[in-house]
């Protein structure tokens, strides 16, 4: 790590975790930029399944049924 990487992450650890994880986010953005149109399609897949969750149209399952399925 280079010493300017170094400095940067030596003064994160002394942030906020939420500080962290703005810095963390900030620094993704600049290697992986946003699709817009994507993340869009993402937000609204995300409310639908959220409303199919509340009206009772898609029901929850325990995550130990779920990981019992997918360890056979």
């Amino acid at each position: 790590m280079n010493v300017r990487v170094e400095a940067v992450v030596e003064m994160a650890k002394t942030w906020p975790t939420e500080e962290q994880a703005e810095l963390l986010d900030a620094l993704f953005g600049l290697v992986s930029p946003v699709d817009s149109d994507l993340e869009a399609q993402w937000i609204s897949e995300c409310e639908d399944r959220c409303a199919a969750i509340d009206s009772g149209e898609m029901p929850l399952l325990a995550i130990e049924l779920v990981m019992a399925k997918y360890r056979r």
